[in-house]
């Protein structure tokens, strides 16, 4: 028996290793398929009842003139992916790749129309914020995992649930696989790979607020980082307006959110203001949500909002029975009041008479790691695609882009690591590596006393929330940086009251933890390095947005141990930023060069 097969329970070799089954994850896997390539899809949850596709609520974005001759919707022929193009540079605060939006508007509507043809079904388009047309083609998560999942088992692969990587395995400076804990065994696994597609979604769990499932910890980007991977955008991740603050078991829901695409809510103050007016008088609650989630937190900072520290949403100025009857023509995943299978009449207000109070909570991750048109990273022989990486949305996403975003870089980073993986000789992990990370594993569950992770956790989710969430300021941002390089100390420390192998979930924080932790100094650092605001980025002690000083990118990656920050140019190809300094939400439109 080799030292390897002594350490592991399981070693499994692979051409392609995908870390994600979900939306980009799943795509991915379809295209080494077609390729011929042995693949391995890893996932911490169940495939397609796990992740963050599973809880988009409905859009997916193509330009709405393709989306009507290819779809039959309601569109606009008006419409062009040039338009759609114009809208993501506005809407990414002039920071985005144009280089990477070109092929994202220009791709998208081939990638939706194979979701359709392998049997998602639509219902409908929608115009939401930010989109100058209807370009929300309605398809629920579950529609667009039905269809993958379906595709996906037509040829072969190896799909390994409830498996937490734990780390990459690394080659010098190439990724040759990864090594983690099958959660329902308790086993330590390996897995060699020639290829790493990293699809693991954003890091949206460290903070009090969130849409997003329990997977969303961060990982993808912790591992990527301390593979030598280069972070970009870091500091933009995007909270969404308008969100249920209670009960505890709808924290989160953005229901109120979703009616304001079909019906004129107004958001209010505590003292009865529609106080979009000083943010966007023209636009008001039809705004782009970094504006209105970030108008949100003023008025709390402020001292103007509710009881649960949010501000309220109110349809009272409309005819009752029209309030009553919308529920009627939602669409399906929403009709007649539902989340899911929830009855929210159940627990919302009488929102015919009364406002609701809600808050904005965090939805997704502009930035991550840096990636090239063919999803290649820094990094030799790890590719990503999907939330967790950055470049393509700038300081702000328009709604429906995440999922578009799934399929267009999940399709893109598939054929590119397959490609590579081609050209490269199986090689056989470093059994020290593979030692250090079976050690840090399972050193939590071997500790008799120990930090508690849920209190740590706790703990760290507070920090995010008052000092690295939507508003921030130099003294917040440095206080927050001293506590995170504290709790980073003391991560050595974590143990677990209950010894069980099999789905610990103190064990699972304790691993989590650290990821958590360094996903936030990144975001952090990231903040404090850039004295504007933009976009989902708001600083109260920097309120106006310079492009004269921060039209560019910032860039963490790891020197020697240490978490560095440079600056890079924005890649401009058709519209060029105007110079100047500007009220946060009003940077002018920038000039067609080509």
């Amino acid at each position: 028996m080799s030292d390897l097969n002594k350490l592991a329970d399981r070693v499994i070799n692979t051409d392609v290793l995908i870390i994600g089954s979900e939306g980009t994850g799943a795509r991915a896997a379809i295209e080494v398929q077609k390729l011929g390539l042995d693949v391995t899809v890893v996932t911490k949850g169940v495939m397609a009842k796990s992740g963050a596709t599973l809880t988009a609520d409905g859009d997916i974005d193509m330009d709405s003139a393709s989306a009507t001759r290819l779809l039959g919707v309601e569109g606009d022929l008006r419409d062009s992916p040039r338009i759609f193009f114009e809208d993501m540079i506005r809407e990414s605060k002039y920071i985005s790749n144009q280089e990477l939006v070109d092929i994202h508007v220009h791709e998208a509507p081939e990638r939706v129309v194979e979701l359709v043809e392998w049997g998602a079904e639509i219902d409908g388009i929608v115009q939401a914020q930010g989109h100058s047309y209807p370009r929300g083609v309605w398809m629920p998560g579950a529609e667009v995992m039905k269809a993958l999942e379906g595709r996906m088992k037509q040829a072969p692969h190896t799909l390994i649930e409830h498996f937490m990587v734990v780390e990459l395995i690394m080659e010098g400076e190439r990724a040759v696989g990864a090594a983690g804990l099958k959660l329902d065994t308790g086993e330590f696994w390996v897995i060699g790979a020639k290829a790493v597609i990293m699809a693991t979604g954003g890091g949206l769990r460290p903070y009090p607020h969130t849409t997003a499932p329990d997977e969303l910890t961060g990982d993808g980007q912790a591992m990527a980082y301390r593979a030598g991977a280069e972070m970009i955008d870091m500091e933009f991740p995007m909270f969404l307006p308008y969100c249920l603050l209670s009960p505890v078991a709808l924290d989160g829901v953005d229901f109120p959110f979703l009616m304001t695409y079909f019906l004129d809510g107004h958001a209010l103050n505590r003292e009865g203001q529609r106080y979009m007016s000083r943010w966007d008088p023209e636009r008001m609650e039809k705004s782009t949500r970094d504006i209105n989630s970030i108008a949100q937190a003023v008025e709390v900072h402020e001292g103007r909002g509710g009881p649960k520290g949010g501000t309220y949403v109110s349809f009272a100025h409309l005819p009752a029975n029209l309030v009553e009857d919308s529920g009627r023509w939602f669409p399906s995943t929403m009709d007649n009041w539902h989340y899911g299978e929830i009855k929210l009449k159940d627990f919302l207000p009488d929102l015919a008479r009364e406002a609701v109070e809600t808050g904005p909570a965090s939805h997704y991750q502009n930035g991550g790691i840096r990636i090239n048109e063919h999803c290649e990273t820094n990094v030799a022989g790890l590719f990503a695609a999907g939330e967790g990486t950055g470049s393509l949305m700038g300081a702000n996403r328009v709604s429906g882009n995440a999922v578009t975003s799934t399929q267009v870089w999940g399709y893109r980073a598939g054929i590119r690591a397959a490609e590579f993986a081609k050209d490269q000789s199986p090689t056989d992990p470093d059994v020290d590596q593979v030692q250090a990370i079976r050690d840090r594993t399972f050193a939590p569950l071997l500790r008799e006393k120990g930090l508690s992770p849920i209190e740590v956790r706790k703990t760290l989710q507070n920090l995010a929330g008052d000092k690295i969430g939507v508003v921030r300021n130099q003294n917040g941002l440095e206080e927050a940086l001293k506590t995170l390089g504290e709790m980073s100390d003391g991560v050595s420390e974590l143990g677990t009251e209950h010894k069980g192998k099999i789905y610990n979930r103190e064990w699972m924080e304790a691993l989590q933890l650290p990821n958590l932790i360094l996903y936030l100094q990144m975001v952090g650092n990231a903040a404090l390095t850039r004295t504007e605001s933009r976009g989902a980025h708001y600083r109260l002690d920097h309120i106006k947005s310079d492009n004269d000083k921060w039209l560019k990118n910032i860039v963490v990656t790891r020197k020697n141990g240490k978490m560095d920050i440079s600056t890079a140019p924005v890649v401009i190809k058709h519209i060029e930023p105007v110079e100047g300094v500007f009220d946060y939400g009003h940077i002018p439109e920038g000039r067609w060069i080509t």
